[in-house]
C-alpha cells in the first residue's frame, strides 16, 4: 500500500518558532524554527517511515491573490520576522539536502498547494495523510486523506474524527 504525506512545512516552521525559543547558532543566528522542523521531519519519518513525501511550503507573495479578492486578509497579522525568513530558507535547504522533494508555488499559500496535492494524489495512492494542524483542512479528510496531527500525539484524523471535532462531516466545515 502506498501512502503519502504532506507535510505543511510552513505550518511546522511557524509552530516552532513560536515554541522554541532563544536558540541561535554561534554566528548569533535564529535556529529555533528550523530546530522544530528538522525535529519534526525526523519523528514523522521514524514514527511512519514514509515512502513518498513532500514539504510544502507558502510561495513567494502567497497572499496576493486572496488580497485581490479580499483586500483585508490577513492584515492583522504582523509581517514576517526576518529571524523567520531565514529560517525558511534553510529549511528549504535541508529538504534538497534531505532528498525531500518541496513545493512552493508563487502567489499561493501552502494550504492551498497541500489541498491540490491531495486531491490530485488520490488516484495513485491507497492513503494521504495531511501533516497538520490546520483544521481547515479537515474539510479534504474522505476515505482516502487523513489529517495526521504530529503535534498531538501522532493523532490521525479520519471522517469519523472530523464529525467528532468539529460536530459536522467534513463536507460541512466549508459551511
Amino acid at each position: 500500500m502506498d501512502s503519502l504525506y504532506i507535510i505543511d512545512a510552513s505550518g511546522y516552521l511557524h509552530r516552532a518558532y513560536h515554541a522554541i525559543t532563544s536558540m541561535t547558532n554561534p554566528q548569533g543566528e535564529s535556529t529555533n524554527a528550523l530546530f522544530g522542523f528538522v525535529r519534526s521531519i525526523l519523528k514523522l519519518s521514524n514514527d511512519f517511515k514514509p515512502t513518498h513525501l513532500v514539504c510544502v511550503f507558502d510561495g513567494p507573495e502567497s497572499t496576493k491573490k486572496r488580497k485581490e479578492i479580499y483586500r483585508e486578509y490577513k492584515s492583522h497579522r504582523p509581517p514576517l520576522a526576518p529571524d523567520l525568513a531565514y529560517q525558511i530558507e534553510w529549511a528549504k535547504q535541508y529538504c534538497k539536502l534531505a532528498g525531500i522533494p518541496l513545493l512552493s508555488v508563487p502567489e499561493v499559500e501552502a494550504d492551498d498547494t497541500i489541498g491540490s496535492v491531495a486531491l490530485a494524489g488520490k488516484g495513485n495512492f491507497d492513503s494521504i495523510y495531511l501533516c497538520t494542524s490546520d483544521k481547515d483542512m479537515a474539510q479534504l479528510v474522505d476515505q482516502k486523506i487523513r489529517i495526521l496531527n504530529t503535534h498531538k500525539d501522532n493523532l490521525i484524523i479520519d471522517p469519523a474524527g472530523v464529525e467528532s471535532l468539529f460536530g459536522v462531516r467534513p463536507d460541512q466545515i466549508l459551511d
